[in-house]
This record gives structure tokens, sequence and C-alpha cells, in this order.
């Protein structure tokens, strides 16, 4: 029993001895798609748009090969809605969202000391903060059909749900320049379970957003001595 008390003891405290935070700052883009529970009007379709993705990041090492990395990210999660009838064909909406989101991820990590794969694994939550619409519409009269260009943010309405919540997981690459810094290129995708929209009553129209993005960034880790 002794002895055991005295190996977990020492599991411990090689743990904390390694245990290490970083800080660090990323950047680039993604692309988002949505998915619609019921897709039953065949004139309409949701394509795929890119957005900027930037964000703060902190890590906590709690050995080798696992910590647990939190991130707060300002993104656009973006979307094309397309009309394809007929002469209706130059119609689109491209919708420009922006989110505030707060991943939490696992970090399993494997390599050499200067370079290292990362497999992300975890959840996120976030806030909608922003709308913006964009595109080509139409006006009909007797005679001819005219197409016009818009350009203007929307306002928020009763059917928009601005809290989103879902599944997030990736794969990274990470290079030491030093003992303090490291260079960071991540590959994440954001797997929504809540709908942006409430349903629009009966029709229960629920629409999901995926989004992959793709960014480098830089860390900065804290040793122990800096950390007292």
């Amino acid at each position: 029993m002794k002895r055991l008390l005295f190996l977990l003891l020492l599991c411990i405290v090689q743990n904390v001895a390694v245990a290490q935070w970083a800080v660090g700052f990323r950047g680039g883009v993604n692309s988002t798609s949505i998915t619609r529970s019921h897709a039953d009007r065949i004139d309409e379709t949701y394509g795929n748009l890119c957005g900027y993705d930037f964000g703060i990041n902190a890590r906590y090492s709690i050995n080798s090969w696992l910590s647990i990395r939190a991130d707060l990210n300002l993104m656009q999660r973006n979307h094309r809605l397309q009309r394809h009838l007929n002469y209706l064909s130059p119609v689109y909406t491209d919708h420009i969202n922006t989110y505030l989101d707060l991943p939490i991820m696992v970090d399993f990590s494997f390599g050499g000391k200067n370079l290292r794969g990362h497999l992300f694994l975890g959840g996120f939550s976030g806030y909608w903060l922003c709308q913006h619409v964009e595109g080509t519409t139409y006006v009909m009269t007797d005679y001819d059909v005219f197409f016009v260009d818009f350009n203007e943010p929307r306002p928020f309405n009763r059917e928009n749900r601005r809290f989103n919540a879902g599944l997030i997981g990736g794969i990274g690459l990470s290079c030491s320049l030093n003992e303090c810094i490291d260079l960071n290129l991540d590959a994440l995708f954001y797997y929504d379970l809540v709908s942006h929209n409430k349903g629009y009553g009966i029709l229960q129209d629920y629409r999901y957003l995926n989004t992959g993005s793709l960014t480098i960034g830089i860390a900065y880790k804290l040793n122990k001595k800096e950390q007292q």
C-alpha cells in the first residue's frame, strides 16, 4: 500500500513538473455549409461561403501528450442561398454571420520534441453577434423582370436563435522555434447541434451550420519559473 501511494505521488509530482501554460493567437479562413432538416424547395439550394476566423487561446499541458485548450474566437460563418428556377437563376443571397465562439478541447499530441502532431476533440458554445446580407433580387413588372443588387445589415427577429453549441474536432501541427515559442497550424471542424433558427412554426425547417476552419498561430509557453 505504501509503495502504491509512493508511486502515485511520484506520478503527480512528475506531471506537475511538466505541466505548463501557453497562450497564443491564431487567424485564418473557414468555409461554412448549412444543413436543412427539410429541403423541400427545389428552386433553392444552400452553398458554402468563406469567412475569417481569429482567436486567442490558452493551453494547459498536463503531461507530454495530453493538454486542455480553450479558445475565444471571432469568426464568420457564412452561407449562400441560390435560386435556380428559369429566369430567377441570377437571384442569390449571401448571409454574412459573425459569431463569438468558445471551444474547449482535449489536445492529444504525438511526435518529437520540436515537431508534433495534434488531435483535438471537444465542444463549443457561441453567440450570434450580427448578420449582414448581400446579393441580387428581382423586381417584376407587367413587361419585364429587373435584377437589383443589395447590401445591407439585417436585424434579428424572433425566429433567429442567437445561442449556438456543438461539437468540435480536428488535427494540428506544431513546431517549436525555441523553449518559449511555438508555431501552430490547425484544421478544425465545427458541427452545430443547435439550429440557428427556431423552425418557422409548423414548418419545422431547422438549419444547422457546419464550418471547416484552417488557421495558423503562434503560442508563448510559460515555463515554471515564469509561473511562480
